[in-house]
């Protein structure tokens, strides 16, 4: 199915950049659409982190305060899971690493890759590669709390699985992001405590 790109023009450019397309695409019954106009919010792609120690049988979680939910008259302090912009690197598991040690001051001693998504197609580029970091919880944080020259502060948190199921349950965790990686957790918490 083809594509025509007519125009693309930056709108707006900060922390994130606004786009406007001008395109035309093929309908499912051969013909071209008019001229249709888009506006995306360009942020490429991005590395996301659940911790989980499988022996331990803990997840490491963050909270620090997003402007989206108090926007929206919550508190606007989320409990989530590591993420960061990739920007222009293009080693997501490098990033991944990088994030998890800046976020939480743990090293994950194996990545593996869950799914790579788009949070919101119709109207970002924002492609996340998601992994399940596994970690030794009982080992001394490096640091970590996010970065201060980037307005970061990011408290660490490590509960028991029981008690990160639950908040799934009690809809605590309001990011698409950590409700898909704890559902993969859910699906996958026995392979992992064998060590499969």
């Amino acid at each position: 199915m083809k594509v025509e790109l007519i125009d693309r023009a930056e709108i707006y450019k900060g922390f994130f950049k606004l786009l406007r397309l001008i395109l035309r695409y093929q309908r499912f019954d051969g013909r071209m659409t008019p001229e249709v106009a888009l506006e995306i919010l360009e942020r490429g792609d991005a590395a996301a982190v659940l911790l989980y120690d499988p022996d331990a049988d803990v997840v490491g979680l963050i909270r620090q305060f997003r402007p989206g939910p108090f926007l929206c008259g919550e508190s606007g302090w989320c409990t989530e899971i590591v993420a960061g912009s990739c920007g222009v690197q293009r080693d997501h598991e490098a990033v991944a690493l990088r994030e998890t040690l800046e976020e939480t001051g743990w090293r994950p001693y194996e990545l593996r890759l869950i799914h790579s998504f788009y949070l919101s197609p119709s109207g970002s580029s924002e492609r996340i590669h998601l992994y399940c970091g596994l970690f030794d919880s009982t080992r001394p944080r490096e640091a970590g709390g996010g970065l201060e020259h980037e307005n970061e502060d990011i408290e660490p948190l490590v509960v028991p699985y029981a008690t990160a199921l639950a908040w799934f349950e009690e809809n605590v965790f309001n990011s698409a992001i950590a409700i898909l990686a704890m559902q993969w957790l859910m699906a996958h918490r026995d392979r992992l405590r064998r060590g499969a």
